[in-house]
């Protein structure tokens, strides 16, 4: 059985980071029989100061289909990670902007790991994600290639586009491989029928980061209030305050939202129950400025949650199957009309969509030969 390393910021029981882990999580699920993942990462989650209880340091930790070697922070060493790769046929890569990654390039470089490398772009070359701190950016991504760190490296994208943008970046020679995030398992679960005519349930859940854009999901619905004030939305948060100075933009955009516009922030979503989280709501709201898949897009439809998203995800309309709605975010008007449309609907037509919705999840068929075609090289 072939050995694949995996190197990442965060696993499992970690679940803050939201799409990468799970992105990892459901690969590890769906392919874990055929390969033997190893998973480096570090020992806590996103802004903990304490390592996860009961782990086990310089030795592998079974944690689900994966073995997982947990290091502290700042523990991504030459020696650790050249040990491991050592025992690899490949090394896998979770993004490339990290210690970690600049580690595995460098001993590449050097010829120190002698197996394939290839790394997961993980959405951060976007037009949207790579415009957010775009001088920082830039400039490390142009050390990089003058150095050579991306010379001996392979690429993983999700889409065409994706593969594009990575080129326009890294070099138009960066060799890419197509293989789409894989979705998890989906199960049926029992969805809440629509409350009363006249008010629509919207959730957004995601981290709660400049790139995830809740700014400009109360700004639609601000203006959506305005311009409806007859009618009702119940509007729900969920995600891990990731950003402070942003956290507090959104704080500010949410407390003048209208009267008819009632906002919650509900915490965390347990990362098991997303989907059950999901079915308790009508639409789910999703002006990103960047997703390399969207796991809680296909999550939303899975809980029968309608989702309005950005063009800024591989989710087209065509893909949606005609479920939801995808909206450029350069015409706040569209947002604005779409979430009325979905309000003045019947409750039959509406839990009619839902349950559209949960028939594509259902039958959805991920592409897990496009990862076989990575590891098998």
């Amino acid at each position: 059985m072939r050995k694949i390393l995996i190197v990442m910021g965060r696993y499992l029981p970690g679940y803050k980071d939201g799409g990468p882990v799970r992105s990892i999580k459901n690969l590890v699920d769906r392919l874990g029989t055929e390969y033997e993942f190893h998973i480096l990462t570090v020992d806590r989650d996103h802004g903990d100061t304490e390592p996860y209880p009961s782990i086990k340091y310089d030795t592998w930790n079974q944690v689900g289909n994966a073995k997982v070697w947990y290091v502290q922070p700042g523990g991504f060493t030459k020696e650790v990670v050249s040990k491991l790769a050592a025992e690899a046929n490949l090394v896998y890569v979770c993004g490339c902007f990290n210690d970690y990654a600049r580690t595995v390039m460098a001993l590449k470089k050097r010829d120190i790991i002698k197996v394939p490398v290839v790394i997961a772009a993980m959405g951060l070359f976007s037009p949207g994600a790579f415009r957010i701190k775009y001088p920082k950016k830039k400039a490390y991504v142009s050390l990089l290639r003058m150095l050579g760190f991306f010379r001996n490296v392979e690429w993983s994208a999700t889409s065409e586009e994706e593969a594009r943008d990575i080129r326009r970046q890294v070099g138009a020679d960066a060799v890419c491989y197509l293989a789409e995030d894989l979705p998890r398992k989906a199960n049926y679960v029992q969805r809440d029928a629509s409350s009363d005519a006249g008010q629509l349930r919207i959730v957004f859940l995601s981290r709660i980061s400049r790139k995830k854009n809740l700014t400009y999901a109360a700004e639609i619905l601000k203006k959506w209030g305005e311009k409806h004030p007859d009618n009702s939305i119940v509007f729900d948060i969920y995600g891990n305050k990731e950003d402070p100075i942003y956290v507090k933009e959104c704080e500010n955009q949410l407390e003048v939202l209208p009267q008819n516009v009632k906002y919650k922030y509900c915490g965390l979503a347990d990362a098991e129950e997303v989907i059950e989280t999901f079915a308790k709501y009508d639409m789910f709201l999703f002006p990103t400025l960047g997703e390399n898949y969207g796991h809680v897009i296909f999550e939303a439809m899975a809980g029968g949650c309608i989702p309005l998203i950005s063009d800024q995800t591989p989710w087209t309309d065509e893909k949606l199957g005609g479920n939801g709605k995808v909206i450029s975010n350069d015409c706040i008007d569209n947002w604005v009309e779409t979430i009325q449309s979905y309000v003045e609907m019947e409750n039959t037509d509406l839990n009619d969509r839902a349950l559209q919705c949960i028939c594509f999840a259902e039958k959805y068929k991920a592409d897990e030969d496009s990862y076989r075609r990575i590891f098998d090289q």
